[in-house]
């Protein structure tokens, strides 16, 4: 782009200037447009663009003076990877206008303020960052900004606050120092110093139970570090320090305009209000940084060094990274050319790598991942479209990383590492080198290695034909290879009063007899049995009408629609019929694990069957077999989490009902004495009826919580049974001495990890039970390392 269109929009607002007073909002629109645009790559430098925005901005400062700082205050929020072009731009007109300086910090600040009142860390984060810099465009003095960082620490140490709380402080304090150690190193050293050492003595009090947790590969199995992300930062910010603060990558426009930048009048910042901390008040969780890559792994494919785990500059690409996928998150092919610009804007780094780190991080981070796994899955597809010389076997290196490690991975993760996978190899015909992993064949069933690869294989299934990934696969591979997804009918030929019953049934579908007729026909005849309906010829019902719908899926959606009456009469009578169709559903359905995932689904929101139904179900004795399926455990988690969002609905719906009656009340508070409440009959009867939905309401979401409670209670009772089992059955399974411990079986860490998948699947729901299920889910006989689990789980919100 020339220099003359970079200020095209300029020239606009200077033509109209002398046409006549243009519109407000159109002139608001081209400051906007030039003020957003004057750090973009143009044909003339930063420094040149800046000096002449300034001149430009200062015409209009008195007139413009509050648009102006809006702008500049939402490129600082929304805009991190420009913080230096901006903070020299504010020092640039502070220069030549004392109050606006001051102006600019003291809307900074506010909207800081008001940003962590609404809960918006990152955004509230960036304006730290700002403020700090501005210390090095000659706006804040440097006494003022120390004092600045210090009532963060302070905020930290604050008694009886949750930890995560005071992480983000702390975390605040770390992340400005890259662009300010240097300035308070040389004009305000004992606060530096004290800076310094409180962050050193509150990481070392800190409760670290949370790491383990959220750690993708079980601790100690890798040589990889796994790092809490404070301590990781913290010893980067060490290193910089004995560095003397020299970084290679923070651009720092203000030091082309020192001479006037030093001779400008420096205001004092004001020091920072942590806002009064609520019950209600969420914070992020803590992190654990992910490593996937060595500078060894980046030999073969580059000569340009990786930055180590220490150094500031693999945290500041890592950022600006993360940043741009932030801002694409929903344009994938934008964020794609963004993140190529940026490799090739820094030559000298393997940036490639790094992106790919970023974005598994961003996948498999615990416990959740920051976007969708399809804009993951797309990014990938788009970055390898855009750089198919290099990518593509960056991305070969990086799923060898992973694969190597999978049997020491968190199983969630190794879900998600499916998932993208199966996805990924869909866009090519499954062609793989699947050889490079048949040494997954030989290993445990419940290792991570071959869970992964089986899982894979019936993912790639679902997405395409049977026959098609089949034939894809090494023969090798036959042990792992998915069932023919195809309905079973387990009916014994030669019991011929059951083959009658089936056949009498079919008729009765054949000819599309009512509910009633059904009904009728299931009638238990026997006098001596307590249930309404003869059960067992229910689950041959449920047989044969799976097997008459069982063409596609449409049939079977519109079977249980059209017999829906009679399915929910029936299981409303008794929780025993919703086992029995669930059974009957998995025996005719097991080979094809899609039918069963979607079907089960449908026939919750159908309210024929209820979560604990389908929670019982799962962790019955009978499906221990299939406790190494994800398919089973994405079943149990959508269950859960559709009991969740009703209650949410139900909270909802008593907090507007709240506000709604609070008014009512004040509107009446307000009126003259000489109005009556009985002058509106029917505003009275609508408040009346307010009043009781109110209450109707808060009934039922202390029943729907009370039954959380207990369901959440009594699945993790049955989860730890049968881990307890896998410890006792499986001691010697892996070798005939019994030398190998119980809780160090595949079987038992699988399940392991798979309970501490649930935690976190439902932190936000667990956590705030977590007491009642510390005194009603645990006792002496539970294995430590369960119980170990649950704390760490705890400290997450400590």
């Amino acid at each position: 782009m020339s220099r003359r269109r970079q200020f095209d929009d300029e020239d606009e607002v200077q033509m109209k200037r002398r046409r006549g007073a243009p519109l407000i909002e159109d002139v608001e629109k081209k400051l906007q447009g030039v003020i957003g645009k004057v750090g973009e790559n143009t044909g003339s430098s930063i420094e040149c663009n800046l000096d002449k925005l300034t001149a430009f901005l200062h015409d209009d400062l008195e007139k413009y003076r509050a648009s102006i700082i809006d702008i500049i205050a939402g490129c600082a929020i929304y805009l991190p990877n420009r913080v230096t072009v901006y903070t020299t731009l504010v020092g640039l007109l502070n220069s030549k206008n004392f109050n606006f300086g001051g102006d600019v910090v003291e809307k900074l600040i506010s909207e800081q303020q008001d940003l962590l009142s609404k809960q918006k860390y990152q955004e509230a984060q960036n304006l730290a960052i700002f403020l700090c810099d501005l210390g090095n465009s000659g706006v804040l003095t440097a006494q003022s900004i120390g004092e600045y960082l210090e009532s963060f620490i302070a905020a930290a140490f604050e008694e009886n606050m949750p930890q995560v709380r005071n992480d983000y402080y702390i975390q605040t304090v770390l992340r400005c120092l890259p662009w300010i150690g240097k300035e308070l190193t040389e004009k305000a050293p004992e606060q530096m110093e004290n800076i310094g050492e409180a962050i050193g003595k509150y990481l070392e009090l800190r409760n670290k139970n949370h790491v383990a947790l959220l750690q993708v590969w079980r601790e100690g199995s890798t040589d990889q570090k796994q790092e809490d992300y404070l301590e990781s930062l913290s010893a980067q910010i060490e290193a910089l320090r004995n560095a003397d603060w020299v970084e290679n990558h923070i651009p720092r426009h203000y030091s082309g305009f020192e001479t006037t930048l030093q001779d400008a009048l420096q205001h004092n910042l004001p020091s920072f209000q942590s806002p009064e901390h609520t019950s209600d008040m969420i914070y992020p969780y803590p992190l654990v940084v992910f490593r996937l890559f060595q500078d060894a792994d980046c030999s073969a494919f580059s000569s340009k060094p990786l930055p180590g785990d220490s150094s500031i500059d693999r945290f500041l690409f890592e950022g600006e990274i993360a940043w741009i996928i932030e801002k694409n998150q929903f344009n994938r092919k934008a964020c794609a050319r963004e993140l190529l610009a940026f490799a090739e804007e820094n030559p000298s780094v393997p940036i490639g790598f790094l992106i790919f780190e970023t974005i598994f991080g961003q996948m498999l981070r615990l416990p959740h991942a920051p976007y969708p796994a399809i804009f993951h899955c797309s990014l990938v597809l788009e970055l390898l479209k855009l750089k198919p010389d290099d990518y593509p076997q960056i991305l070969v290196q990086t799923v060898e990383c992973i694969y190597r490690r999978a049997d020491s991975m968190q199983p969630v993760c190794i879900d998600r590492m499916v998932d993208w996978f199966s996805f990924h190899l869909s866009n090519f015909q499954y062609r793989y080198t699947w050889t490079d992993w048949k040494d997954c064949l030989n290993k445990d069933a419940f290792s991570g290695s071959q869970i992964f690869v089986r899982e894979v294989i019936e993912k790639c299934r679902r997405f395409g034909s049977y026959e098609k990934i089949i034939a894809a696969l090494p023969q090798d591979f036959v042990k792992i290879h998915p069932c023919s997804p195809e309905v079973r009918y387990l009916i014994d030929e030669e019991d011929t009063a059951l083959v009658q019953r089936a056949e009498t049934f079919t008729q009765m579908f054949q000819e599309r007899q009512p509910a009633e007729a059904f009904l009728n026909e299931l009638k238990s005849n026997d006098e001596n049995d307590e249930l309404p309906y003869n059960i067992n010829e229910f689950g041959l019902f449920v047989m044969v009408m799976l097997k008459m719908a069982s063409k596609t899926y449409s049939h079977n959606f519109s079977a249980l629609f059209r017999y829906q009456t009679t399915l929910k009469t029936v299981c409303d009578a008794s929780e025993l019929y919703q086992e029995k169709l669930l059974e009957t559903l998995y025996s005719c359905w097991k080979t094809n694990q899609q039918m069963l995932m979607i079907l089960t689904d449908k026939l919750l929101k159908m309210q024929v069957i209820d979560c604990s139904a389908v929670v019982g179900w799962l962790f019955d004795e009978k499906m221990w077999q299939e406790h190494d399926r994800q398919w089973l455990f994405e079943v149990l988690n959508q269950a859960l989490e559709k009991l969740t969002r009703q209650i949410n609905v139900v909270e909802k719906d008593i907090k507007e009902l709240t506000e709604k009656t609070e008014n009512k009340i004040k509107e009446e508070d307000d009126e003259e004495s000489d109005i009556k409440m009985d002058e509106d009959e029917t505003k009275e009867e609508k408040f009346k009826q307010d009043l009781e939905d109110l209450e109707n309401n808060k009934e039922k979401l202390e029943r729907m919580v009370t039954f959380q409670k207990g369901l959440f209670n009594d699945f993790l009772i049955a989860f730890i049974e049968e881990i307890k089992n896998a410890a006792t059955s499986n001691t010697s399974e892996m070798d005939g001495s019994g030398d190998t411990p119980g809780t160090q079986t595949p079987k038992f860490m699988w399940l392991r990890g798979r309970f501490c998948h649930v935690l976190l699947a439902h932190a936000e729901t667990l956590l705030k039970h977590s007491s009642n299920i510390a005194d009603e889910v645990f006792s002496e006989g539970t294995d430590p390392s369960i119980i170990e689990c649950f704390n760490q789980f705890q400290s997450l919100r400590l």
